[in-house]
């Protein structure tokens, strides 16, 4: 076999490789930046704290976040096309009571967000269990 012809074959061979690796990679969002993550939980929880956070059936609310944290990142699921991830979150917020005004409760929690994007390519964390986690 002449040189050529294993020159040849061998850039086939390149090329299939590429396509397919080029293929499987834009069926996978890349992972969200921990600056990314950052801003996505602190709008995700600037009005709404779960209520197991602060011990209060109304939640709270107005959060004061101090540490935003990845634990661990999840596998990304492509059929709902999210990011999991668990992240330590640690902060303060008021109660949503009426019968305790003013009153601040302070939390250190590890939870589980879903991150995806919107049609813009912003990032949006949503907690997997709701308000009620």
């Amino acid at each position: 076999m002449s040189i050529r012809k294993k020159l040849r074959r061998n850039t086939l061979f390149m090329v299939a490789i590429s396509i397919f690796f080029m293929l499987f990679l834009v069926g996978c969002t890349p992972k969200p930046s921990n600056s990314q993550i950052e801003e996505a939980v602190k709008i995700t929880l600037k009005n709404s704290i779960p209520v197991s956070w602060v011990g209060n059936l109304l939640g709270g609310r107005n959060a004061s976040l101090k540490v935003i944290e990845v634990v661990e990142f999840g596998k990304f699921n492509k059929k709902e096309e999210y990011w999991p991830v668990r992240i330590r979150v640690v902060g303060s917020a008021n109660l949503n009571d009426p019968f305790n005004q003013g009153k601040v409760e302070h939390f250190d929690r590890i939870a589980e967000f879903k991150f995806s994007q919107d049609d813009y390519g912003n990032w949006k964390a949503s907690l997997s269990g709701g308000r009620f986690q």
